[in-house]
C-alpha cells in the first residue's frame, strides 16, 4: 500500500507515526496528538476499532467507572481501600504510578515495569487471575495462538481450528483413535490435562463419571477431580501418593462431572495455594487443590445447588 495512505489510517484516529511501517500485524511507535505519549500500535487493531490511545481511553473509561462504583460504595457504606491496598495492587501486577495514588477507587495512570506501556487502572478493579496490562496481554495471547498447534501435537491431539484462548475448550481430535474431544491449551501446557478416554480404557464421555475429594494430609490440601465410574485409576494413582478419599459422587456424564469440579474450583479459589506442583504431585491434578483450612464441601449437596442430576 502507498506509505502516505497508510500513515493517513493512523492520523485520522490522532496518532503520528514516528516510526516506519512494517506491516499491518507489527507494532508502530506512534505518539498521541491529544495526550503527547507515545504508542505501540497495529495497523490491523486500528482497523479492527481497536484503541488508539490507552491513555486517553483508559481515563475516559476508568474516571465514569470509578464515579459509579465510589457512589455505590457511599451509598451501601462499602469501605473505599487505602493507598496502601491500592500501592500493593499495582506492585502486584508490576504497575508503577504515575499520577497520584488514592484509594482502591481512584483511578491512576500507570506504566507497565514488563513492557514499558502506560495506561490508567484502578486498583479495585486488579485481579491476580487476569493480567493487566493490556499490551502484555496481546503478546501472549499471540504466542498461544503461534504455539497452539505444536503444544496439541505433542500432545498427541490435531487441533480442529484457531487456539481461541489458553483457557477455553478447543476441539482436538486424538491421533491415535480420531476421537474428539475438547481440551484448554493452558491443562495441556501445565500436565493437568485428561490423557484420551477412548485410548486408555475404551470409555464414551457420555457414560456415568464420578467426582471425588481427597485430602493430602501430608501437603495440607484437598483435591476435586473426575474419572469415570469403570474405574479406579486416578483414586489409586492419588491414593499412592499420600491421598485419602474424603468424599465421592457418580454424575450422568463427563460434562456433568467437569461443571461440578468448576463450580467447586471456582468456589474455593480464595483458599488456592502455589505450595504445591509437578514436585508434590507426579500424578498431576496439582491445579484443582486448595488448602485444607477451608470449609469442607459436600459432593451431594453441591451438586444439586450446581442443577446436576445425580444418578442414584
Amino acid at each position: 500500500m502507498d506509505p502516505e495512505a497508510i500513515d493517513a489510517e493512523f492520523l485520522a484516529v490522532g496518532l503520528e507515526p514516528l516510526a516506519p511501517f512494517t506491516a499491518a500485524g507489527d507494532e508502530r511507535l506512534c505518539r498521541c496528538s491529544t495526550c503527547g505519549t507515545d504508542r505501540w500500535v497495529r495497523l490491523s487493531n486500528l482497523r479492527q476499532g481497536g484503541i488508539a490511545c490507552r491513555w486517553c481511553h483508559g481515563w475516559e473509561r476508568e474516571t465514569a467507572w470509578s464515579v459509579r462504583a465510589r457512589s455505590s460504595a457511599l451509598t451501601y457504606g462499602r469501605p473505599l481501600g487505602t493507598v496502601e491496598e491500592s500501592l500493593n495492587r499495582l506492585e502486584m501486577e508490576n504497575l508503577a504510578p504515575l499520577t497520584p495514588v488514592g484509594d482502591l477507587l481512584r483511578p491512576v495512570g500507570v506504566v507497565c515495569l514488563r513492557c514499558g506501556e502506560t495506561m490508567v487502572a484502578v486498583p479495585a478493579r486488579i485481579s491476580p487471575q487476569w493480567e493487566e496490562c493490556a499490551r502484555c496481554n496481546q503478546e501472549r495471547k499471540r504466542a498461544v495462538r503461534a504455539d497452539a498447534g505444536a503444544l496439541f501435537e505433542a500432545n498427541g491431539l490435531q487441533l480442529l481450528g484457531p487456539c481461541r484462548g489458553e483457557y477455553q475448550q478447543q476441539r482436538a481430535r486424538c491421533m491415535t483413535c480420531g476421537t474428539v474431544r475438547g481440551v484448554s491449551y493452558n491443562d495441556l501446557r501445565h500436565g493437568s490435562a485428561p490423557l484420551c478416554w477412548t485410548c486408555t480404557y475404551g470409555i464414551r464421555p457420555d457414560e456415568p463419571h464420578r467426582v471425588y475429594l481427597i485430602h493430602f494430609p501430608g501437603l495440607k490440601v484437598m483435591k476435586i477431580g473426575l474419572t469415570h465410574n469403570r474405574h479406579d485409576r486416578r483414586l489409586l494413582d492419588h491414593a499412592l501418593n499420600g491421598g485419602h478419599i474424603v468424599d465421592t459422587i457418580v454424575v450422568p456424564n463427563r460434562e456433568s462431572a467437569r461443571r461440578l469440579e468448576q463450580v467447586l474450583r471456582a468456589r474455593y479459589s480464595r483458599w488456592a495455594t502455589d505450595d504445591v506442583g509437578p514436585a508434590e504431585f507426579p500424578q498431576g491434578g496439582w491445579t484443582e487443590t486448595w488448602r485444607d483450612e477451608a470449609p469442607l464441601p459436600n459432593l451431594e449437596a453441591e451438586a444439586s445447588a450446581a442443577f446436576i442430576e445425580v444418578l442414584k
